[in-house]
């Protein structure tokens, strides 16, 4: 009996060291304890709510409104069913909150792919931390679906190396359409399009027909209402391209270069999501930045340049028309891919000079770790501490949490 419920023990050991205490399985346990630990907090952040927070949630509370406009498909619908629950702007944060992890999960995945799991760990903390990221991530408004360009990007490199090719196809079609929802989004598909048309065809011709067929089927059906919507108010139109309904060609120039300004030098005044007009870099980040943008030399060839390229002149069309905000949101996971390749390169240099002295390695290691957690520092304490108490952002949030 003794010998039955040691080889049971055992064999529940196993399972648990095999399935339980896999690296996969405690990255996946430790996101989500701190993606429910930001829903949490994140949603009282400030205390009351943002008029557009509120005349979002208004609009999104019933299908007639959501119907008239889809644009934001997604959130608005998710937004619809938490108003049937609470009429509080603090289950619209927490859709906002719920779609940024996603999003976090989805770039640590593609800087895996694109360098290593430390470096992937190193950068998906500095992103998820960074001040002007949370603001937006925890706004009661669909801007946080312009992060789900990480989304794709993951999606892409699981069906270019992962092994399931039923369904991976299948949650791109969903995916893709579903985001196709998002203003701005058609710039951002079609140079993709432009970029990988030869691989897409490729791709295409080795699909099985079954799955062909039903991946451009789910994406018909999914779009269908934006395209009737299109039918029934061209302003939509205008407003899915982010066409603005006069454009200044006089303050083009500027407009462009405000969207670089805004991560090294200084951003545009919104208190809705940032303190004054800090840049949204600090120094360490802004280094690492910069050290990743001369480390990219060497991947000049490679599809990852090929994307962030795509998603520079996105982000040069979205902010030429005045839509400066929008631009360099859209830009923000794709500037922490760049700042991967900046931890990825000082640390290989470190490691060639010292390839064989483990207590050089480790100093250097030490040493990037350090700075990496004082930008954290800095990111969090702007955020949760300077943000919320700055007189512009109480102005601005001084409505009642509770829509009536």
């Amino acid at each position: 009996m003794n010998l039955e419920y040691k080889e049971v023990a055992t064999d529940l050991v196993e399972w648990v060291r095999r399935n339980l205490l896999r690296r996969q399985t405690v990255y996946f346990i430790f996101l989500l304890a701190i993606l429910s630990g930001l829903v949490t907090q994140l949603s009282i952040i400030p205390n009351g709510s943002a008029e557009v927070e509120v005349a979002y949630f208004i609009s999104s509370s019933s299908i007639s409104s959501i119907a008239d406009d889809p644009l934001s498909l997604p959130h608005k619908l998710a937004t619809f069913f938490a108003s049937e629950i609470s009429n509080s702007v603090r289950y619209v944060r927490a859709i906002s909150i719920i779609f940024f992890g996603l999003c976090t999960v989805a770039l640590y995945r593609v800087l895996k792919r694109w360098h290593s799991d430390k470096i992937a760990l190193f950068c998906s903390v500095m992103f998820s931390t960074n001040a002007t990221v949370l603001a937006v991530s925890r706004l009661g408004t669909p801007l946080v679906l312009l992060f789900g360009w990480s989304i794709i990007i993951s999606v892409l490199l699981w069906i270019r190396h992962g092994s399931s090719r039923k369904i991976a196809p299948l949650i791109f079609a969903v995916v893709a359409t579903a985001l196709l929802y998002v203003p701005g989004a058609p710039y951002f598909f079609v140079l993709l399009f432009v970029i990988f048309i030869n691989k897409i065809k490729k791709f295409a011709t080795n699909l099985k027909p079954i799955a062909l067929y039903l991946g451009i089927g789910l994406g018909v059906v999914i779009i269908a209402p934006l395209i009737y919507s299109f039918v029934r108010d061209i302003n939509l139109l205008r407003i899915w391209l982010l066409l603005p309904e006069q454009i200044i060609w006089s303050d083009v120039p500027r407009n462009i270069l405000r969207v670089p300004s805004a991560f090294i030098y200084r951003a545009p005044v919104d208190p809705l999501i940032n303190v004054g007009r800090l840049p949204i870099f600090d120094v360490a980040s802004g280094g690492l930045f910069l050290i990743g943008l001369y480390a990219y030399r060497k991947y000049i060839r490679l599809e990852r340049t090929k994307v962030m390229l795509i998603t520079v002149v996105l982000s040069v069309i979205i902010g030429m028309l005045g839509q400066v905000t929008v631009a360099v949101i859209l830009l923000l996971p794709f500037v922490y891919s760049v700042i991967g390749a900046g931890v990825s390169y000082v640390l290989d240099e470190w490691y060639g000079v010292f390839p064989k002295n483990p207590f050089a390695r480790s100093f250097g290691l030490i040493l990037v770790t350090f700075v990496i957690l004082m930008s954290v520092y800095y990111q969090l304490t702007r955020f949760l501490v300077v943000w919320p108490n700055t007189p512009a952002t109480r102005a601005v949030y001084n409505q009642s949490i509770i829509v009536k």
